[in-house]
C-alpha cells in the first residue's frame, strides 16, 4: 500500500473510519468499487465501477489541472459520494497531500492553510461566501459539481480569487467528462482528453470513452454540440414538459427568471386535460400572497407567453439529494403527502 500524507482537521471518528475503509478497499484485490447514483431523478442505485477506469479518470483530471506530487487537495465531500471517492483516488494516483475536513455547509471554516484544489457543491460555496469569504484566498482552484451553479453564484465568483470550474458528469462516467471555466464567460463545457461526444435524433448526449470503458453511453441530457470537444447543455429530457404541442425545458425557463427570485424554486410539470402537461412553479416556503404577486410580475416580464407557469405551489421544505441538488419529483410529490 502506498504511503500518503493525510491531515485531519475537525474530522469525526465516523469520517476518519470511512476514509480509512475506502483506502483499504482501493488497495484490495477487488477490481471494482461500489458507488451510488445521486438519486435526483429517482431512487439511488448502486453501480460497480472498475478501478482501472477510475484510475484513468483520475489521470485525465490530473492532466487538465496539472496535478503535481505533494500538492494539497481538500476532501470536503462525503466519502459516500462519487465526488468524495474521486478526490481520494486522485490524491492517491498523483501522490497528493489530503487534508480532510468534516463535510458540512462551510468546510473552510477551520482551514488556515493553503489548498491547491478542492471540490465543492454550490451549496457549500454559497455559505463560504456568506460566512468566511476571506478563506477563499487560501484556495487556488475550486471545482463545483453535484448541482447547477446559480446565476447569483456565477456573478459572485467573478470577484473572487480562486479559479472556478463547473463539472459535467455522472456516477456512470466515474466523475466529470467535461469542465466549464466559470471566469471565462464561456457558456459551454470542454471535454477532457479521450472523451468523444455525439447526439441522437433527439439531441441527447452520447458518450464514448475507451479509457473509461464507456461505449455508446446514452444520457438524457439534451445538448448543442459546438465543436468535437465542446457543447452547451440545454437540459434533461426526462424533465422536459410537453405542453400544448410544444416542448419546454424547465432549466431554460429557470435560467430566465433565476436572477429575480431569491427563494429556492424549480419549474416542474403536472398533467393537464387540455394541454397534456402544464408548466408549474414550486417555491420553498410557506404561502405568501405578496410573493405570488411578485412572481407573476416576473413571469410576465421575463418569460414568453407559453412559458408562464399555470400554477404556483408553496412547499414547506424541498427534498434534496446528498449533493444538495433539489429532488424535483420527490419535492413535488410531498405536496400530496403533507
Amino acid at each position: 500500500m502506498k504511503t500518503i500524507e493525510i491531515t485531519h482537521i475537525n474530522s469525526s471518528d465516523a469520517t476518519i473510519d470511512k476514509l480509512n475503509s475506502f483506502i483499504n478497499e482501493w488497495y484490495s484485490h477487488n477490481e471494482f468499487i461500489s458507488a451510488k447514483s445521486s438519486g435526483s431523478t429517482g431512487k439511488p442505485k448502486e453501480i460497480k465501477l472498475k478501478k482501472e477506469y477510475l484510475t484513468s479518470s483520475a489521470r485525465m483530471t490530473g492532466a487538465f489541472f496539472n496535478y503535481r506530487p505533494h500538492q494539497t487537495i481538500l476532501l470536503s465531500l462525503s466519502i459516500d459520494t462519487i465526488g468524495g471517492k474521486m478526490i481520494v483516488i486522485r490524491a492517491l494516483i498523483h501522490n497528493m497531500h489530503i487534508i480532510v475536513i468534516e463535510p458540512g455547509k462551510n468546510p473552510l471554516s477551520h482551514i488556515n492553510t493553503y489548498i491547491d484544489f478542492v471540490s465543492l457543491v454550490p451549496y457549500q460555496l454559497k455559505h463560504i461566501i456568506s460566512d468566511t469569504p476571506s478563506k477563499l484566498n487560501l484556495i487556488s482552484t475550486i471545482l463545483l459539481g453535484g448541482a447547477p451553479v446559480s446565476y447569483e453564484l456565477k456573478q459572485k465568483i467573478q470577484t473572487l480569487n480562486p479559479e472556478f470550474f463547473e463539472s459535467f458528469g455522472m456516477t456512470e462516467t466515474m466523475s466529470h467528462i467535461a469542465l466549464k471555466n466559470l471566469k471565462s464567460g464561456n457558456t459551454y463545457f470542454t471535454t477532457l482528453e479521450g472523451i468523444n461526444i455525439s447526439i441522437n435524433t433527439n439531441h441527447q448526449l452520447i458518450i464514448n470513452a475507451e479509457k473509461l470503458g464507456i461505449k455508446e453511453l446514452q444520457t438524457t441530457d439534451e445538448i448543442n454540440i459546438i465543436s468535437p470537444t465542446s457543447f452547451e447543455w440545454i437540459g434533461r429530457t426526462d424533465f422536459a414538459i410537453n405542453s400544448g404541442g410544444f416542448k419546454f425545458h424547465p432549466e431554460l425557463i429557470e435560467k430566465k427568471i433565476e436572477p429575480d427570485i431569491q427563494l429556492p424554486f424549480f419549474i416542474h410539470k403536472e398533467p393537464d386535460v387540455n394541454l397534456g402537461e402544464r408548466i408549474i412553479c414550486c417555491i420553498e416556503g410557506r404561502f405568501d400572497n405578496n410573493i405570488c404577486n411578485d412572481l407573476n410580475y416576473i413571469f410576465i416580464n421575463k418569460l414568453d407567453r407559453y412559458e408562464i407557469p399555470k400554477e404556483i405551489y408553496f412547499i414547506k421544505s424541498f427534498t434534496y439529494t446528498n449533493s444538495n441538488k433539489i429532488n424535483r419529483l420527490s419535492s413535488y410529490n410531498s405536496l400530496f403527502h403533507a
